[in-house]
């Protein structure tokens, strides 16, 4: 037997109250507090996210690409780095596969940033940005001494030597996170050159 509906004094049924619990009510709140700096966020993408393209790619190469954006949004920053490489990198790779160098496009970044640039795959202003986003990236994905100079300690010291103003890594993060996705970009509209292999 059903449940009996309560009913106001006019008989329409009365929508019961139901409490949110304490993870929906906390997410909510985050979400409110966070709604600002997003909606930033999502400005600056929209200001460099090329206009009238679309991407048709592997799935893995589409989520990639699109993930990178939804970290970005989210501040999530250091995913932004992450991801925004590696669909560079994988561009670049799927470059070399399709031109039939397939032991260039199996190597690292490193290798594939140097081959690209002996062979102007790519322009030089292009190129040093991709390696110096491989730097910054590098003591996220591998572990590095204290003293590297990529690591945020380094780069924080090295701000307040040069400028003599403290950043925060939050901050030094934020840019890197905006320097990787607008490059991201870049490389994504950018056609690469053959060269007749």
């Amino acid at each position: 037997m059903g449940e009996k509906t309560e009913k106001n004094l006019f008989g329409e049924p009365v929508k019961k109250k139901t409490r949110k619990t304490r993870l929906e009510a906390s997410l909510e709140n985050y979400h409110k507090d966070t709604f600002q700096e997003k909606l930033e966020r999502l400005k600056f993408l929209d200001k460099v996210f090329p206009k009238d393209s679309g991407i048709m790619a592997d799935p893995e190469t589409v989520y990639v690409f699109t993930e990178a954006k939804m970290t970005f949004i989210n501040g999530e920053f250091i995913s932004t780095v992450l991801l925004s490489q590696a669909f560079i990198e994988r561009k670049l790779q799927n470059h070399y596969q399709s031109i039939g160098l397939e032991n260039i496009a199996k190597r690292g970044l490193k290798s594939i940033v140097r081959h690209a640039k002996k062979e102007k795959i790519l322009h030089d202003y292009l190129i040093e940005r991709i390696d110096l986003l491989r730097k910054k990236r590098n003591p996220f994905s591998h572990i590095k001494p204290f003293d590297h100079e990529y690591n945020l300690t380094q780069r924080m010291m090295n701000d307040l030597k040069s400028s003599k103003q403290y950043r925060e890594p939050y901050e030094i993060m934020y840019d890197d996170a905006k320097e990787a996705i607008s490059l991201m970009y870049t490389v994504f509209i950018t056609d690469l050159k053959t060269n007749n292999y």
